[in-house]
């Protein structure tokens, strides 16, 4: 008998798996609405100028591919600092902030979720919905996973008394996990005043924030959309946050990733800091460099930086412009209320407001794709795809 006689394989995951019906689907008008990446008016994801510029800097100044440090690499953990807690609270908090590159966000949350696991709680609080992900690793980290209530479906808005009720009841030390802004899958983020009510909360009640920081720059800009995290910082609170360069720099495949922590004082940072490194150390052990020297080139460089920012300005724009020319589309066929929730959201998602055989009915009638939960990533969309699209949504949901 096989030692594998007994393994039973897992489910496809929620949004690759549709990725790989995709691929196989021979429709011609097929339309791709599933993975989270940025793609432009022609549909492509591209490699970003700025990103392309570094390369070739790095390919003058590297001089070896010899392993990083168990924590990566100190210059792209300071400038990637400086982007999400801004330059003057880094130098005030020197000390008691400490950072350890990581393998994607995805990395950056494996590695908080284990280091909690170990030494802070048993139990993590995720929004309902949030990225599926998030339950399988904090699973996978040994912590017990609850949901707190997020999005209401049927009025399409934040459902923030009940989530505030909720969160009310958790043990001290509970992990919170927080998008920091653009919400997985809704697009939906929470005001400033709500923001300001739930750090009063989560202090009151001696809670854990963990903000997951994939899409700065794809909301409102990304001096706007880092406000949360800073606002958490400056009010005292010790910290988590798992942050991306997959999104804003283009870096998909380079898995480049950050974890931030903020401690009370500079021994707590220093005995957690070494923990962390430990986790690091016997799951991957060390980072890749390569991604992270692009960031950091990108980041150090005047001419470079000012590039970056303006690329991803263009990126945010794109997402905003298909998301208003679906919500035209939309009010046209079914009136003006029922999609204006559609213009207060933020980033590459929302959510359609359809059921699962709904969009199974797209996908298999029409070739158009999108995440069972009603996900749509809008920078699938393009002039020329949104008639079809539209008349997919019309049929499906008419």
């Amino acid at each position: 008998m096989s030692i594998f006689e007994k393994v039973e394989p897992c489910p496809p995951d929620p949004i690759f798996g549709l990725a790989a019906r995709f691929k196989k689907d021979t429709n011609p008008k097929k339309i791709d609405l599933t993975v989270g990446v940025f793609r432009d008016e022609d549909l492509k994801t591209r490699t970003l100028r700025s990103v392309k510029e570094a390369e070739k800097v790095l390919m003058k100044l590297e001089v070896d591919k010899t392993y990083l440090p168990m924590g990566g690499s100190d210059p792209f953990v300071k400038e990637a600092q400086k982007l999400i807690f801004g330059e003057t609270f880094c130098k005030d908090a020197r000390g008691t902030l400490f950072g350890v590159q990581s393998i994607g966000g995805t990395g950056a949350l494996r590695l908080a979720g284990e280091f909690l696991s170990l030494e802070v709680t048993k139990t993590a609080y995720v929004s309902d919905p949030t990225w599926p992900n998030h339950v399988g690793i904090f699973e996978a980290c040994g912590l017990e996973v609850r949901k707190y209530p997020y999005y209401n479906k049927e009025n399409h808005i934040l459902d923030f008394e009940r989530m505030l009720n909720t969160l009310s009841g958790a043990a001290e030390n509970s992990l919170v996990v927080l998008h920091a802004c653009c919400h997985n899958p809704t697009g939906c983020d929470p005001s400033q005043a709500q923001w300001k009510e739930l750090s009063t909360l989560i202090l009151r009640k001696k809670l854990v924030p963990l903000f997951d920081f994939a899409y700065q720059g794809f909301g409102r800009g990304l001096e706007e959309d880092a406000w949360p995290v800073r606002y958490f910082a400056e009010q005292g609170h010790e910290m988590f946050v798992a942050s991306s360069c997959s999104k804003n720099f283009g870096l998909y495949g380079e898995r480049i990733g950050l974890l931030s922590v903020l401690a009370k004082n500079e021994q707590l940072a220093q005995n957690s800091s070494s923990v962390v490194r430990g986790v690091a150390r016997v799951t991957y052990s060390n980072p890749p460099r390569h991604g992270a020297g692009i960031v950091t080139t990108v980041l150090q460089d005047r001419g470079l930086s000012e590039l970056w920012r303006a690329e991803v300005d263009q990126m945010r724009k794109r997402a905003e412009e298909m998301r208003c020319m679906l919500y035209d589309a939309l009010s046209g066929q079914f009136g003006k209320d029922k999609f204006g929730f559609l213009k207060r959201r933020h980033g590459l998602f929302s959510m359609l407001g359809v059921s699962p055989e709904q969009v199974d009915r797209m996908m298999d009638e029409y070739g158009v794709y999108l995440a069972r939960s009603g996900r749509v990533n809008l920078t699938g969309l393009s002039e020329e795809n949104i008639t079809y699209v539209m008349e997919a949504i019309v049929k499906t949901m008419g």
